[in-house]
């Protein structure tokens, strides 16, 4: 099973697949108040696990390990529960039809391979981060000053302050496409001010306006 941790947004919320096309269970039935343990612990689910071992190959797994088509792990950047994509959409319709319908268009995009939107927008953060960090470097040796690693991590948390109100760090894996793209944004849109030698406070002000506009247009875009 493929460590990588892709996220995708639900309703405004972010549900978790791998690469494999396996989706956080614990994570996905919370949000409905449900618990994966207990749709395991159906007939019907089993009867469903062991058919489908048999078509896959997996008869030789042990039993009371779910075939191998369920995983716990109880530690890591995302514990919990993880399902095989063959089993993730059934499970998906005991929690809500809807919600089982997007799942199995994220995991047939997965699948096929055709995750890259997430996979560019988390790309172009990281390039946004270095051109600010790069800014920042050229900043402070304009002013006879070396730059040092609280710089570079203070500004990132300026980013994140602008974006979500809080001066702290953010795992930018566990961000979605959509929140990775104002991330990005808002560095170059830094990068360009640093450049232009503007002060820390005046930065703040000019970036909490243009995230405040860039979120009033997604919102629109939303209700169009």
């Amino acid at each position: 099973m493929s460590t990588r941790i892709i996220p995708f947004d639900y309703d405004g919320q972010a549900v978790r697949f791998n690469a494999d096309g396996w989706i956080n269970a614990t994570e996905a039935a919370a949000r409905f108040g449900k618990r994966p343990a207990d749709w395991l612990a159906l007939d019907g689910t089993r009867e469903y696990m062991e058919a489908m071992a048999s078509a896959l190959g997996l008869e030789s797994k042990v039993s009371q390990n779910h075939f191998g088509l369920a995983r716990t792990s109880r530690g890591g950047k995302v514990p919990g529960t993880w399902l095989h994509p063959k089993l993730a959409v059934r499970f998906a319709q005991w929690l809500d039809m809807k919600f089982a319908v997007w799942c199995d268009l994220q995991i047939d995009t997965l699948l096929r391979g055709e995750s890259k939107p997430w996979a560019s927008a988390r790309r172009e953060a990281a390039i946004g981060y270095r051109a600010m960090c790069d800014a920042l470097a050229l900043n402070c040796e304009a002013q006879g000053k070396t730059p040092q690693r609280h710089h570079f991590i203070n500004e990132a948390r300026l980013i994140n302050e602008v974006i979500t109100g809080a001066f702290t760090g953010r795992n930018r894996d566990q961000l979605n496409a959509a929140e990775l793209e104002l991330v990005t944004m808002a560095e170059l849109r830094d990068t360009v001010l640093i450049g232009q030698g503007m002060a820390y406070a005046e930065r703040k002000s000019n970036l909490l306006r243009y995230v405040h506009e860039l979120q009033g247009k997604h919102l629109r875009r939303l209700a169009a």
